[in-house]
């Protein structure tokens, strides 16, 4: 199934990754495998805008699946935008997107019925999860005769489901995964260079790099650079207290 989508969204530059992310089948451009995705096809931006007045414009010629909105607009708040479209009923998931850090800001959004809130500046896994989200909540919709309560737990997001894994990127499977942790797990507060986590879960150092950025993007690990005898520097990775 196809999902179309409208960006509202004055930076540009944040406007070009949504729209990457969601479009290129092998993640955002420059990017390493990590953020490869299972995505391809999937979703159709259909406009962008970056401003409210061209949001207006586009979202009464358009019906679309999903609205990503930036609350903070050159010419007026998202959130009046989004108070807007439930007055006129429009069925499109909106996922609001700021760099505002203010409880009220959060609370209204929640009245008015957003599916997610991302605060910039926006992480890719945390996107990912939103997208994963929306997914399970469309498909749980379609075809539906009845109200189940597992079909009630997944539009409602019961803790089961937000504690669901998201899905792996390609390159990334579960069980290497786990070996990596556990390794992190049974030497806490030991830095790992990726040959040296490599030779410990017997992988080689290209594909334990690969598991340890995908876990450096995912704020399970941290990295700082260690240099050798030569001063060839290499990045260190150590588990986060969190």
């Amino acid at each position: 199934m196809t999902y179309s989508v409208v960006i509202v969204e004055d930076e540009v530059e944040v406007a070009q990754l949504l729209a990457q992310y969601l479009l290129l089948p092998h993640g955002v451009a420059g990017q390493q495998g990590a953020r490869q995705t299972l995505r391809q096809g999937q979703y159709q931006v259909v406009g962008i805008a970056g401003n409210l007045a061209t949001a207006k414009a586009l979202l009464s010629a358009i019906n679309a699946d999903l609205i990503l909105l930036d609350i903070h607009l050159p010419d007026g708040d998202g959130l009046d935008l989004l108070n807007e479209l439930r007055r006129e009923e429009m069925k499109s998931e909106v996922m609001l997107l700021t760099a505002a850090k203010e409880v009220e800001t959060l609370e209204k959004a929640m009245q008015l019925g957003a599916c997610d809130f991302l605060v910039k500046p926006l992480m890719l896994n945390r996107l990912d999860q939103a997208l994963a989200r929306f997914e399970a909540r469309q498909q749980c919709l379609l075809g539906a005769d009845e109200v189940t309560q597992s079909m009630v737990d997944t539009l409602f997001g019961s803790q089961e489901q937000l504690k669901a894994p998201v899905r792996l990127p390609k390159g990334v499977d579960q069980l290497t995964l786990q070996k990596i942790l556990k390794a992190f797990k049974a030497n806490i507060g030991t830095a790992f260079t990726a040959q040296q986590m490599g030779d410990l879960v017997g992988v080689s150092r290209s594909t334990a790099r690969r598991y340890l950025e995908y876990l450096l993007e995912a704020e399970q690990v941290s990295a700082d650079q260690s240099y050798g005898s030569i001063g060839r520097p290499e990045r260190c990775y150590k588990m986060t207290n969190s």
